[in-house]
């Protein structure tokens, strides 16, 4: 084999390597991953080692976990005329539905 042949080999081995690299995607246990096609839902990914194409697919995380999201205190006023301070905290959790995406 000549040099130029052993180069275009180890050139073409590099890219394969490279494009294998990119796409392997992970889902953490807390996450699911939405995967879109040229920017179209296809599938929900679980938990564990995913493949995607690159350039073609793009995979999303979304934590499935219960999170708390606190809102600003505000003063308020009552029926009666009185000032109140006013705390409010939301808890929410996303419900990773296929049902919901296609929607």
């Amino acid at each position: 084999m000549s040099n130029g042949a052993i180069a275009g080999i180890v050139i073409a081995v590099v890219v394969v390597l490279l494009i294998l690299v990119a796409s392997i995607r992970i889902v953490r246990p807390t996450h699911r991953g939405l995967v879109e096609r040229f920017g179209k839902y296809n599938r929900f990914a679980g938990p564990g080692f995913h493949l995607i194409i690159p350039l073609v697919e793009r995979m999303f995380r979304v934590d499935i976990r219960e999170m708390l999201v606190e809102a600003q205190p505000q003063m308020i006023i009552t029926n009666d005329n009185l000032n109140a301070r006013v705390d409010a905290q939301v808890y929410l959790k996303v419900k990773a539905d296929e049902e919901n995406v296609k929607a």
